[in-house]
């Protein structure tokens, strides 16, 4: 999961075409318009990133089906869009774990089926955090599997007065106590993001003058005390070397794993962005009825926590929670609890997204001079 994020930043930046809503695309098919038998002896083949499903999981889902299960990783999205893109039917996969934020552009080239949403009753019971969002609105093509969000993690011992939104948060790289020993995540959508988040306007503005802005706050307060830019300072906060980091959620509780009792971690305010991967079923996909036994057979609650066990991020199964009552740091794991949705901006890759990298580019390249 730590590359797979710098990943999708990354990935953002460049795959920036074929944005457009999924509204306009085919129904939803009708229940029984796909297999309905799950063959026993049958191959369920997915592309996903590395040691991201269970291999409790695998195993018990085979014992329980007979169908073996084959997972090829991918090093990118970027890499996994293109092959769903060009392959138009013939990628070799039955089911495939994509960002939500390269949804809309997946379905538009028509690289995707519809769920039969009447085989996965498990659905019920997602969180509405991670349901209904702008690139899906009615997950008729992507199915949640695995998500998180962004915040700050800060030494108590050090930074006396916490964070309480994301201009508190800034304000403190200022404090002498904290100054060189703090980081931002290396990317724009979050660090660019986060002005907007922090001010009520929307990170996918297109106004210029609403970058210029950004560009200018950074430039004054955040760049002169700046340590570094690190997507997953999780060693570095351990370690003590910084004190103050904007963070994902999975790094952010790999943090206060490893470090001083003196760590602590909020989300991101007012506003925090959310990321969200998803199950897709590919165009030619040849084994369906897998395909859908597969996710509502994670959608079971006690599964579901396997998953979270298993890679540390929450798969929005609300009633999993009773299965780890005992993990560590769960608050982090569970950032929505009690947590109005709306708070969360889902990321989106939109036209929006070049004026930020722009933004973002300019910024690292003050710091490396």
């Amino acid at each position: 999961m730590i590359t797979r994020r710098l990943a999708v930043l990354l990935a953002a930046a460049l795959a920036m075409g074929g944005c457009t809503s999924p509204d306009n695309q085919a129904e939803p098919p009708a229940p029984g318009s796909y297999p309905t038998a799950v063959a026993k002896g049958s191959t369920l083949t997915i592309y996903s990133w590395a040691d991201y499903i269970s291999d409790e999981n695998l195993e018990a889902f085979e014992k329980a089906t007979g169908v073996h299960v084959k997972v090829d990783a991918y090093a990118s999205a970027e890499e996994a869009v293109a092959k769903l893109r060009l392959t138009q039917g013939t990628s070799g996969y039955d089911l495939v774990v994509m960002d939500g934020s390269y949804i809309p552009q997946l379905v538009q080239s028509k690289a995707l089926l519809a769920w039969d949403k009447s085989r996965l009753p498990g659905l019920s019971g997602l969180s509405k955090t991670f349901t209904g969002k702008s690139w899906d609105p009615t997950n008729t093509y992507a199915i949640p599997k695995s998500g998180g969000s962004t915040g700050y993690v800060w030494d108590s011992a050090v930074v006396k007065t916490p964070p309480t939104d994301w201009n508190s948060f800034y304000a403190s790289f200022a404090d002498p106590a904290v100054k060189r020993r703090t980081s931002v995540i290396d990317g724009a959508p979050s660090f660019v993001g986060s002005y907007f988040w922090g001010n009520g306007i929307s990170d996918q503005t297109t106004e210029r003058a609403d970058y210029v802005t950004a560009e200018q706050f950074y430039t004054a307060n955040v760049l002169p005390h700046l340590k570094e830019f690190n997507s997953y300072p999780r060693a570095d906060l351990a370690s003590g070397d910084i004190v103050l980091a904007q963070a994902f959620t999975g790094d952010a509780r790999g943090a206060l794993m490893d470090g001083a009792k003196s760590l602590r971690f909020a989300l991101g305010g007012p506003k925090t962005d959310l990321y969200v991967d998803h199950w897709v079923l590919p165009k030619g996909s040849q084994n369906i009825a897998a395909a859908h036994a597969f996710v509502q057979f994670l959608l079971n609650p006690e599964n579901a926590a396997r998953e979270t066990k298993a890679h540390g991020y929450y798969t929005g199964v609300e009633a999993s929670k009773q299965y780890l009552k005992d993990l560590p740091y769960k608050e982090i794991v569970f950032f929505d609890d009690g947590v109005p949705p709306d708070r969360f901006v889902p990321a989106e890759v939109t036209p929006a997204r070049k004026q930020a990298v722009a933004t973002f580019q300019r910024l690292k390249a003050v710091v490396s001079r």
